[in-house]
């Protein structure tokens, strides 16, 4: 064979970069969101459960259709001052709707069934939202019987305790610390207020409510809660708006899916985690919509699929926020999450006056943030920040020469300018992310840029 001419040697090497090159860039965007992650093996040894499972386990008794609704607790009656190994097993309920079926487990690994032989007023029809309490406290929107049913689970088995009527076809409910139960009452467009389950009255939107269809509050009595907010927030507008409320129906902030680009979202079940951020399931997206505390929007997390970190139209959510456990049913499983954290757009520029680094980031839930700082070799030199709590959303911080941080309210004062300027260099910048709850010792997200300084 004749050797190759160095203009097709040329381009041949030429493809051969560019298919390297697009293939790193391929592997570097790599799907793999880290908003939520899955736990270890050793702590759950399935972390996304198909209908399969279910059948192989009841024995081809139970399939799964239209799940719905998802709580997730940890009973008072399952608690041993003993023991502390076993604080984050939870008591999960899940909406199985097309088999107008409770499924829950009465321990780690026994499931239960509530809907199987049933009948009369204890019959549900097509139920959808769930609430639990750490007392036992349990209810249910039993949408195509027009009621929400109070049961009880002293430990062990789900008991129907009475109906509350008057409603017209409720899709979800939600219940504070204080036992306070709050109705998405869907078809007559509004929310009621129970105590003790005599109604109390009807909250007195600012804005009308269009069809409510997901609720979920959160109280500044309860135990995990970072900052003690109180509020509620609806779905409503046809599933294609949210709104937070004060407990007193005042409208707080409102966000369109329409009017964010998202003509075909369907909007379903709503959670609130210890710093009050809100997650949407969408089923319309697949996936689902994180905001912060005051309903500004953070991401979204997850795409259409059977693989890790996919769903199929998912429904119920519900967050355990002592430990940051995340359960979420779509129409083809169960899979189970700790809160993690991302981080994107992470730049360094120097500043000229004064002569300071600026690193801008943006976070995707509160986190321990570390701040490294590398030469051209990839030696660390510094350690400018270490395990400083920063919340959710667009953040930003300030270096000066020694790699030390400089309060950026000072920064307009005459006594902030740095004593000692940014040295000429190429360094590496390196920002790790830990989230705060249970993957802390698991989980990190790691991301790095560069910065040269001229004299």
């Amino acid at each position: 064979m004749a050797p190759l001419k160095g203009t097709v040697r040329a381009k041949i090497l030429a493809g051969f970069l560019i298919t390297f090159l697009f293939s790193a860039e391929l592997f570097a965007q790599k799907y793999d969101p880290s908003t939520l992650v899955f736990p270890p093996i050793l702590h759950i040894w399935v972390q996304k459960a198909t209908s399969t499972h279910l059948r192989l386990y009841t024995k081809g008794q139970v399939k799964v259709k239209d799940p719905q609704g998802v709580a997730a607790i940890r009973l008072d009656s399952w608690e041993d001052a003993k023991r502390t190994e076993d604080d984050d097993e939870l008591t999960v309920y899940g909406v199985n709707a097309g088999y107008n079926m409770i499924i829950y487990n009465t321990a780690k690994t026994t499931l239960s069934f509530y809907g199987i032989n049933e009948s009369g007023e204890k019959r549900l029809k097509q139920p959808h939202g769930i609430s639990a309490h750490r007392s036992g406290e349990v209810y249910l929107a039993d949408t195509g019987n027009n009621r929400v049913v109070h049961f009880f689970n002293p430990g062990r088995e789900l008991k129907y305790v009475r109906a509350l009527t008057g409603l017209n076809a409720p899709r979800d409910v939600a219940m504070g610390a204080d036992r306070t139960v709050y109705v998405a009452d869907t078809g007559n467009h509004r929310v009621l207020v129970y105590r003790e389950d005599q109604l109390e009255r009807a909250l007195p939107a600012s804005a009308p409510l269009q069809n409510p269809s997901g609720i979920a509050v959160t109280q500044g009595s309860e135990a995990w809660s970072y900052f003690h907010d109180s509020f509620l927030v609806v779905i409503d507008q046809d599933a294609k708006r949210v709104q937070k409320l004060s407990l007193d129906g005042e409208v707080l902030a409102t966000w369109s899916a329409l009017e964010h680009g998202k003509p075909n979202a369907k909007l379903a079940y709503i959670a609130i985690d210890y710093y009050s951020n809100i997650y949407v399931t969408d089923l319309g997206n697949h996936g689902i919509h994180k905001f912060d505390r005051n309903l500004t929007y953070l991401t979204f997390y997850g795409r259409r699929g059977n693989g890790e970190k996919e769903f199929q139209e998912p429904r119920g959510i519900a967050i355990y926020k002592r430990f940051g456990q995340v359960l979420i049913a779509d129409k083809e499983s169960a899979q189970y999450y700790w809160v993690g954290t991302d981080v994107t757009n992470f730049t360094a520029a120097p500043q000229d006056n004064p002569a300071l680094l600026r690193l801008d980031y943006f976070l995707t839930e509160a986190s321990y943030v570390k701040v490294e700082i590398l030469d051209e070799r990839n030696q660390l030199l510094a350690t400018a920040m270490e395990k400083i709590l920063r919340m959710p959303g667009p953040r930003q911080e300030w270096l000066d020469g020694n790699w030390r941080p400089v309060d950026a309210a000072l920064l307009g004062a005459n006594n902030a300018a740095p004593s000692v300027p940014l040295k000429p260099g190429t360094y590496r910048i390196r920002l790790t992310a830990q989230p705060t709850y249970s993957s802390f010792n698991h989980f990190e997200k790691r991301v790095e840029t560069g910065v040269s300084f001229r004299d």
